[in-house]
């Protein structure tokens, strides 16, 4: 009987090698499948109640504009759930996965700002004042911020910095990806320096998001605008702040050199198992905040239809009091001839 050899034995450790799909699953064994089914089951939970939330959305009485960016809202939730699960079946698509959630997600937060505008001229009667001492700019209190009205003028300024997000993002991703291609070992020291640019990036198109949403909450407490606004910005927490102090363990020795599983790749499959647990959890809250039982929607209408007919009931029921009255008093005056 042969004994069984390691081929992998007396390999000098590479930190940053990643393995292919077959490798990972054979040095993973059983924990890898199933952590793969698991996340799996996790991923179909996540991407039904992003569905039946979108189904609710669709047959609530809402204007169209309204139920398009709230589709695309509910939509990265699934969407960042497939990326993480296929990064950890294939670990050398993790900067490809990490590239697509980016895209969907800062396409979802252009679209709740979208969202909030929309719901705020629909609703909202007189213009409020836009409330700029908000984070992370409300930490500079000696800033002096002007007194300005959300009217369509100085929402344009908001919205070009919310835009700029995916436009940014997805340039940087772009080029990532084309620089990978070529120089896979040297991609994060490139990335190292396109960070800068990320995090202003955020810092603007979150600013923007959090001037809007807390001012329409002050004039709509009701519509849980600032709750609708965390949850997704709660997913771009995660797949960067979290995603951040994940890959800075690295240099802190915690996760174990076996070739061919890096440190990296074990830091990659805490990640994307992370985001699995938090999107389903964050897809849960979207879809309370976001769901509306149709049958009080049809009760309050068959309401409102009602109470306005009934002016018209009461019309109809005096016209033909006035018509019998008549006819009564013709009869007696013949009667009396």
């Amino acid at each position: 009987m042969e004994p069984v050899v390691n081929r992998y034995w007396n390999v000098t450790c590479d930190p940053y090698y990643v393995p292919s799909a077959i490798e990972n699953i054979e040095s993973f064994g059983n924990f890898g499948i199933a952590l793969i089914c698991t996340g799996a089951i996790f991923s179909t939970l996540t991407l039904y109640l992003a569905i039946e939330a979108s189904c609710n959305v669709f047959s609530q009485k809402e204007t169209g504009t309204y139920k398009a960016n709230v589709i695309s809202i509910l939509s990265v939730y699934p969407i960042a759930s497939i990326c993480s699960l296929t990064a950890i079946a294939i670990p050398r698509a993790q900067l490809l996965s990490e590239a697509v959630t980016q895209v969907f997600l800062t396409m979802s937060l252009y679209r709740l700002y979208l969202m909030l505008v929309d719901v705020g001229r629909r609703k909202v009667t007189k213009a409020p004042t836009l409330m700029l001492k908000v984070g992370p700019c409300c930490c500079w209190p000696c800033l002096p911020f002007p007194t300005l009205e959300m009217i369509d003028a100085n929402l344009s300024w908001i919205r070009v910095i919310v835009l700029q997000l995916p436009i940014v993002q997805g340039l940087l991703y772009f080029i990532s990806l084309v620089i990978a291609v070529d120089e896979q070992r040297t991609m994060a020291t490139y990335f190292t320096w396109f960070q800068p640019f990320v995090v202003i990036s955020i810092f603007f198109a979150m600013y923007g998001i959090t001037v809007v949403s807390k001012t329409l909450h002050g004039a709509l407490p009701g519509a849980k605008l600032n709750h609708k606004t965390l949850v997704s910005q709660m997913v771009l927490l995660f797949s960067k702040a979290q995603a951040f102090i994940v890959k800075s363990l690295i240099y802190t020795g915690l996760f174990p050199c076996n070739p061919p599983i890096a440190p990296v790749v074990y830091i990659n499959v805490t990640q994307n198992s992370l985001m699995l647990i938090e999107m389903l959890l964050l897809c849960i809250a979207a879809r309370y905040l976001y769901y509306v039982e149709l049958d009080s929607i049809e009760d309050s209408t068959t309401t409102t239809k009602t109470t306005t007919d009934r002016p018209k009931d009461k019309a109809v029921d005096l016209t033909n009091n006035n018509e019998s009255s008549r006819q009564l008093s013709k009869i007696s005056v013949v009667s009396a001839s």
